[in-house]
């Protein structure tokens, strides 16, 4: 894999967070206008499994997508040139999203008007986190053609004034079916409140489409009729997202233990994850302020390998660690952890003596510190076993 370019690590991801096909899975009726229910399940099993090899090709070969190639040892984390890395893998995936919406399909194929298609407008990034402009479509018209397929109506896999016509000639079922996706994805939409998301105020709350959920191939976008997308709005859009049972079963106890004493949650996801957070209260969501648990799809390290199954974090919202040692002396090692693993330099704020949000402690005789002004301090891969403990270390230090 090219990992001198962040596009290269942000495509691993990409492909990573390919929602995985369940051995079952709800197929709405409304799928079946082109093909049987085992045909739909073996297409999409065909396009989900396609999502995967290019996401993985754009690792490869990001300049043969035309990609941006900025250098990790060049930009930071969280760097303009980070972020639209983070975003470029998905163009391949936009160009048959908005091709897809544009057309109809017609004689084995899509047809797409050319004129509807160029006066596509993609909505700012602002209110779903999704970058939908891309560049350079020649070169994505070409490596979509190296994996079946076939474009008519473009003069050197450029855009003319022609309308184009789609086809995928070892499969036109999944062509069908990836027209359907985008169709639904298009028409169905969410609450957007991702808070991670550095947005407007009023783009908060507004609806947004599904595209998200087409970006993913996610399989839960067959589960209900072409209007309604009855899913996403709580736990399971993390635990769809998890490869082990283990950490669905963390995810699925965890939110039912919090919820069954009063903790209120909401999506709080971000260029690098899905998430949802934990409040207090409905008025402690709503006032901003911060989050007492969160659980997410993944974290922010982009050293760790890609390839390792289990991902999940969660965040507890710890700011006092000296009401918690005493009871970490009957907690177990995994436990334990948490607090020892490791200690981090903070941040710039830190190194000014100015931060208000770090986490600083002693235990043994040893000195750590957490920062903590872009989440809680202590971020780790939960036990389903240690949800109890968790809770009460919350109860004993989220308090100064």
């Amino acid at each position: 894999m090219n990992q001198v370019y962040w596009v290269s690590a942000w495509a691993k991801r990409r492909q990573d967070e390919v929602v995985r096909v369940p051995a079952e899975y709800k197929i709405h009726t409304d799928f079946f206008v082109h093909m049987d229910k085992t045909e739909v399940q073996s297409a999409f099993l065909e396009l989900n499994t396609l999502f995967q090899i290019i996401y993985g090709d754009i690792a490869v070969n990001p300049d043969a997508y035309g990609m941006p190639l900025n250098a990790k040892d060049s930009y930071r984390i969280f760097s303009r040139e980070f972020t639209d890395s983070g975003q470029a893998p998905y163009r391949p995936f936009i160009l048959l999203y908005n091709l897809s919406i544009c057309g109809e399909i017609i004689n084995g194929g899509i047809k797409v008007s050319s004129e509807k298609f160029k006066a596509l407008k993609p909505p700012p990034k602002y209110l779903s986190g999704i970058d939908q402009k891309i560049s350079r479509t020649n070169l994505l018209f070409n490596k979509l053609s190296d994996f079946g397929f076939v474009f008519e109506g473009l003069k050197n896999n450029k855009l003319t004034n022609s309308d184009i016509s789609i086809t995928y000639p070892d499969n036109p079922a999944m062509l069908y079916l990836l027209k359907q996706l985008a169709d639904k994805a298009h028409g169905t939409k969410i609450i957007h409140n991702a808070r991670s998301i550095k947005e407007d105020e009023d783009a908060r709350n507004r609806e947004v489409d599904r595209i998200c959920d087409f970006l993913c191939c996610h399989f839960r976008l067959l589960q209900d009729d072409m209007v309604t997308t009855d899913y996403g709005f709580g736990a399971d859009d993390v635990a769809d997202r998890v490869l082990t049972d283990l950490e669905k079963e963390f995810v699925y106890k965890l939110d039912e233990t919090l919820t069954s004493t009063g903790f209120v949650s909401e999506l709080y996801g971000g260029i690098e994850c899905h998430g949802i957070a934990y409040y207090h209260s409905e008025k402690a969501l709503r006032s901003k302020k911060p989050y007492t648990y969160r659980i997410m799809t993944r974290g922010m390290d982009f050293e760790q390998p890609d390839d390792e199954t289990k991902k999940l974090r969660l965040e507890l919202r710890i700011r006092n660690v000296s009401n918690c040692l005493d009871y970490l002396t009957s907690c177990p090692d995994s436990v334990k952890r948490i607090f020892t693993d490791y200690s981090d330099t903070g941040c710039t704020a830190r190194q000014n003596n100015a931060c208000k949000h770090g986490v600083a402690y002693e235990i043994n005789g040893s000195h750590y510190w957490r920062c903590a002004c872009c989440g809680a301090a202590f971020n780790f891969k939960p036990e389903l076993a240690d949800i109890s403990h968790y809770i009460k270390l919350i109860e004993l230090g989220e308090k100064k």
